[in-house]
Formats: C-alpha cells, sequence, structure tokens
C-alpha cells in the first residue's frame, strides 16, 4: 500500500505526528526516503504529561533533519482537563488523546489550510505488534480534516500508517540511520508513551515515579482530590508508597 502512495498524487505537505518516540521517529524515515524535506511539518503535541526533555528533542530533531517543527498543546493541558473532568480517563473514554492530541492537531491543521495546500499527507507511527487494536488499523484511510465540500475551499488529507507491519528493532535501525539518538526513556520503560500513560505496567510508573517525583505531586493529590484512581484497581499513591518517603497527604503543589 505504501508504494501506492506516490501514485495518489503530489502532495503539497506532509504531517508527521511526532511523539519523540522510536515508531515516529520510524515513520520519519519513511517519509524523508519518500518525499521533499521543504514539504514536511514535524507536529508534537504536549499534552502536560510528557517527559520534560520532549519538547527540546522536537526542535533538535527538526533543526538537524531541516524541517519545519510545529509544537501544540491544549489550552487547559492534562491537569486543567482531569480537574473539568474530575476522572482520569480509562479505556472505554481516553479523553486524553482525544483532547490531548487529536484535537489539537485537527485544529491546527483546519487553521493552516493556507499553508498545507490543497493535498496533505498526514503520518503517524503505530505498529500491529504493539497491541490487538493497533493490528486492526488500517494503513491509509481518509484524514477527518478533509472537506466534504468546496464551500470553504479544497482540501483533501490522507492518513497512512507507514510502518504498521514492521518490528520495533526496524525502528531502532531507522532512526539510527538518522542520526538520531533514541529517547533516554527506553533505559528504563518500553514505550515512550506520557509518563502516567494509563495504558503503561505500575513497574514503568514507578520507574518514571522514581527519576521524575516532583512531576507526580498534582497526579497524587487529584487522585486524592476526585477519589478516583489511575487504574481500576491501582492508585499512584500505592506505587508513590512503594519508593517514596514523602507522605502524598503532605504534598504541597
Amino acid at each position: 500500500m505504501t508504494d501506492q502512495i506516490t501514485m495518489l498524487g503530489n502532495y503539497d505537505s506532509i504531517i508527521v505526528n511526532f511523539s519523540t518516540g522510536i515508531d515516529s521517529t520510524g515513520a520519519l524515515y519513511w517519509v524523508l526516503r519518500h518525499f521533499p524535506r521543504e514539504k514536511i511539518y514535524l507536529v508534537y503535541c504536549d499534552t502536560g504529561l510528557e517527559y520534560d526533555i520532549n519538547d527540546r528533542l522536537l526542535y533538535q530533531v527538526a533543526h538537524q533533519l531541516k524541517i519545519k517543527p510545529v509544537l501544540l498543546r491544549h489550552e487547559k493541558g492534562f491537569l486543567g482537563l482531569l480537574e473539568h473532568r474530575g476522572m482520569w480517563p480509562d479505556t472505554a473514554n481516553r479523553w486524553c488523546t482525544a483532547y490531548l492530541k487529536r484535537d489539537v492537531t485537527e485544529k491546527w491543521i483546519r487553521a493552516n489550510r493556507h499553508l498545507l495546500g490543497e493535498t496533505c499527507l498526514f503520518i503517524t507511527g503505530e505498529r500491529r505488534d504493539e497491541s490487538p487494536r493497533r493490528a486492526k488499523l488500517p494503513e491509509l484511510t481518509v484524514h477527518r480534516t478533509t472537506l466534504k465540500t468546496e464551500k470553504k475551499g479544497r482540501f483533501t488529507c490522507h492518513w497512512l500508517r507507514p510502518v504498521l507491519d514492521y518490528e520495533k528493532g526496524k525502528m531502532f535501525e531507522w532512526g539510527k540511520a538518522l542520526g538520531l539518538a533514541a529517547h533516554p526513556c527506553y533505559e528504563f520503560v518500553e514505550r515512550c508513551s506520557c509518563i502516567a500513560c494509563i495504558y503503561m505496567p505500575d513497574r514503568f510508573a514507578v520507574e518514571n515515579m522514581k527519576r521524575y517525583p516532583e512531576r507526580f505531586k498534582a497526579l497524587l493529590q487529584a487522585e486524592m482530590k476526585y477519589g478516583h484512581t489511575w487504574k481500576q484497581r491501582t492508585s499512584l499513591t500505592e506505587l508513590w508508597n512503594t519508593v517514596c518517603e514523602d507522605n502524598p497527604a503532605d504534598l504541597v503543589v
């Protein structure tokens, strides 16, 4: 399917949805092999729950590869939305992804059609072997920002997942081929997600707590305030008590 992309048209712009993780880095490698750098936008969404280094990595990668960086943030961020909703996201309601990544990205695309042109290719780095849900994802589809009529102009956006059928090891190889070091979080976790992702194993949340205790204080207080835990059967407070001496009830943020 990816071989057919060049036959779909001469795209005016390419958006790479960049997480600073290895899979989106592999997707970026694929893009650079197929499209000119001047058409590429490297778009990163700061949810407010990311590793501190991520914003800097976005600009470093963009500068090194000579492509355009775009940093996006929701005005409320994760903690603001958590306060508004009074509960953590879960499998049935992944509001973190919907509001903090999908919606802010689509808003930026719609506001910048004048820069993106009439045809755009949206790239993400999902791989099938990451989860049963991702195993069912289509490689190519029409993105939601595509205009259905010409009342507001012409804009067609295709959504491509070019690394769906590759293994994780290939992503590390392609990152090295670009001259990019893997995110430092891979030294202690398996995936470069947010620091308290609801899908990460408890042991990885503990590893992040050890390294970034200050980042977890507000999250611990949110659990106590709203009476809704990080996971259905696991609270961040319980994990905190296994690795940190400070009493969560005494934390001031």
